[in-house]
């Protein structure tokens, strides 16, 4: 369903050494209506826990793509919106939230330091995902299938084409880092109940480039197989296939985008919507994934909400990346179950 993609085929090798895989990806219906600003058509209501109500507004499509094996590509963050970096360190117990922020956050903040220059980095928020829970975003084909419960810690992988940010929740998400912790804001321990940006420094600083950014790992003893993360290189999407997601919590609203899928003319090749994945990611390993860059060409003309600017900026091509995860139909379907962590990060330059 969705058109016809270009592309040559290989050999079934095992998944580390394809070239690509097909993966089936949970796109908007055609009726589900495209917007770069929220319509309030589309939502859905999260409680205190992080666990969502069904969503309003959002019907889902499945569309079959080719995902290509991104080990050995020449990625950038600036260009493409991600990369694959070797980061070897001492673990924490992941499960220890306390322990992930005074010692893992750090980790990741001098990890996007190094690989994007940035001037300062800051960690605020973290998630652990496990695709042995599941949810509307992680739907089980099998209804009888019964899998594991890893508690409420974990949250199901998000099996659904998404961004992180739009152009209105991305200057508000950094407002709301120079206000007083809320009941889930991890970092309020290490600043004891102070904000994590000085008030009267956050208007300067959406003048200036600010890029939000994850630090996604597996946090397991095997390598991911069940249920990886793919992305989509970020200069293949087109404004015209995003649609405004509202998540509604308690004490606040943030937006996302999901997309849908409508090559022109029917036919698709890598300049549209080419996905990408790193398969068997190690804990060894960290995937940069680029959420929202304030510089990036895509949202020139909404200066003054998510996008900044000026003639002596860097002007990269990307702003951010759309992804989901996926089933890999070349790996054994009693394969271990999928446990990572995302850190959410801001870097600043």
């Amino acid at each position: 369903a969705g058109g016809v993609y270009l592309l040559f085929s290989s050999r079934k090798k095992k998944s580390e050494h394809v070239k690509f895989v097909m993966g089936k990806f949970n796109y908007e219906a055609q009726h589900v209506p495209a917007s770069l600003l929220s319509s309030g058509l589309v939502y859905v209501d999260r409680t205190t826990t992080g666990a969502d109500e069904a969503p309003v507004g959002e019907v889902q499509r499945t569309v079959s793509v080719p995902v290509r094996n991104a080990r050995g590509l020449d990625l950038s963050i600036d260009s493409n919106g991600v990369k694959l970096v070797p980061h070897v360190i001492q673990h924490v117990d992941y499960e220890d939230v306390d322990a992930v922020v005074r010692k893992y956050y750090p980790e990741c903040c001098r990890l996007v330091k190094e690989y994007t220059g940035a001037a300062e980095v800051l960690a605020f928020d973290h998630n652990l995902r496990g695709s042995a829970v599941q949810s509307w975003m992680n739907k089980s084909e099998n209804e009888k299938e019964q899998k594991p419960a890893l508690g409420t810690k974990y949250q199901s992988p998000a099996a659904i084409v998404h961004g992180d940010y739009s152009v209105t929740s991305a200057p508000l998400r950094l407002r709301m880092l120079s206000e007083p912790p809320k009941v889930n804001d991890t970092w309020g321990s290490v600043t004891k109940g102070n904000p994590l940006i000085e008030p009267q420094e956050v208007e300067k600083r959406l003048k200036r480039r600010y890029m939000f950014i994850n630090v996604w790992r597996n946090i397991a003893d095997e390598p991911v197989e069940d249920m990886p993360l793919g992305v989509v290189d970020a200069t293949t999407v087109p404004n015209s296939d995003l649609v405004t997601f509202e998540v509604r919590y308690v004490d606040r609203t943030g937006e996302n985008y999901l997309a849908k899928y409508d090559p022109p003319g029917g036919i698709a090749d890598d300049r549209y919507h080419k996905w990408l994945y790193f398969p068997r990611m190690t804990k060894h390993e960290a995937m940069l994934l680029k959420t929202w860059d304030s510089a990036g060409v895509q949202f020139e003309g909404f200066e003054g909400e998510g996008h900044t600017g000026n003639k002596d900026m860097a002007k990269p091509p990307s702003t951010f990346c759309l992804h989901s995860a996926f089933k890999d139909e070349t790996v054994s379907a009693d394969c271990p179950k999928r446990r990572s962590i995302e850190v959410r990060l801001v870097a600043f330059f």
